[in-house]
């Protein structure tokens, strides 16, 4: 989404979950995430930039993972249009961790046990492997559904509240910054696109539906910047 705002060409290579540290290595992308088993091995993970444009100290492309790593980045090197705009950073990191508390940590346990449904054989077979090592069976991993997504909803309510706290008159409002877009509202629509991707349309439906449509309009503001290229 953040390349597609700042309007620089690029083009995406999919890469399957079996791949992922394959490629990482080859392209020279540092590990991001470490694997959730208490070894301190970190993981690599998706999205990573190969920047043929500006070479690094080797004359080499210059090759980026972490996501947040790569807005930064990209705003120093593409500075025409900032996602992150000039003294929002902070406020940024702290939202970007609102929304991981209050969304994204309570969307993945409905999530998750259904990623295999949407991956290649080989793909789902590495995804359950190594995910039921980490976590134990996926089938168990959310046992009461609407439980999760009542959760989901109450978390969506103090996001909506702290963005509508952003306007003076308590208006709705859908953006971090009123009136402007950035890398924030791309943190909040990607959590929600994830979702989108896998639940069933009833469960997509109920979550678009929550605080008189809001999350339906999220979703559809920024359809401009969710094409792949």
């Amino acid at each position: 989404m953040a390349l597609n705002y700042k309007q620089i060409p690029y083009q995406t290579e999919w890469v399957e979950y079996p791949d992922i540290g394959k490629v990482g290595k080859e392209i020279g992308a540092k590990p991001t995430t470490p694997i959730p088993d208490g070894s301190g091995t970190l993981l690599w993970t998706c999205p990573m930039l190969v920047d043929p444009n500006h070479l690094d100290s080797n004359g080499k492309s210059t090759v980026l993972s972490d996501s947040p790593l790569i807005i930064k980045y990209l705003d120093e090197v593409y500075p025409e249009v900032k996602a992150i705009p000039d003294g929002t950073a902070d406020l940024h990191n702290e939202w970007i961790a609102f929304i991981g508390q209050n969304v994204i940590t309570k969307i993945a346990s409905l999530v998750i046990p259904l990623c295999p449904n949407i991956l290649s054989p080989r793909g789902q077979e590495y995804f359950v492997t190594t995910r039921e090592k980490w976590w134990g069976p996926l089938e168990k991993m959310c046992p009461d559904r609407p439980k999760a997504w009542k959760e989901v909803q109450e978390g969506l309510d103090k996001v909506a509240q702290a963005l509508d706290a952003k306007t003076e008159d308590g208006r709705e409002n859908l953006r971090f910054i009123p009136g402007k877009v950035c890398y924030a509202d791309f943190v909040l629509a990607a959590s929600l696109l994830w979702a989108k991707s896998i639940v069933s349309k009833e469960e997509l439906d109920a979550l678009k539906s929550w605080n008189g449509g809001r999350w339906a309009r999220v979703l559809e503001q920024d359809v401009a910047f969710q094409r792949v290229d």
